[in-house]
């Protein structure tokens, strides 16, 4: 069961943000759960300055974007409404790892 703060809080992101939630409206979010752009990173083997740029909309990664979606207890298409590409389903290749590995076979070859 949800504690009403949570729900209050999740009530209030959600209403707030039907168009956009801005880089700071994230950043204070995160704070009040105990989070910042650092932790999200560190967490995510990723730079601060990318979690802000995505946060802020200057760079595009659905796994950052996933990350701070899911730490504010959203979804994605929430927290980010206005890309396009956070909202549809991320591509599934099923031999994603064997092409992987034959891409990096194929950068190693010697000339």
């Amino acid at each position: 069961m949800q504690s009403e703060f949570k729900k209050s809080s999740q009530a209030n992101i959600f209403n707030h943000s039907r168009t956009t939630m801005d880089s700071q409206k994230i950043k204070m979010e995160l704070a009040q759960r105990g989070f910042d752009f650092s932790m999200l990173a560190n967490a995510l083997g990723k730079s601060p300055s990318l979690v802000s740029k995505v946060a802020a909309r200057k760079a595009r990664s659905r796994v950052v974007a996933e990350a701070i979606a899911k730490a504010l207890e959203l979804p994605v298409a929430d927290v980010f409404p206005d890309i396009e590409s956070y909202r549809v389903p991320a591509p599934h290749t099923p031999n994603r790892k064997r092409k992987e590995r034959e891409l990096l076979a194929l950068l190693k070859e010697e000339k």
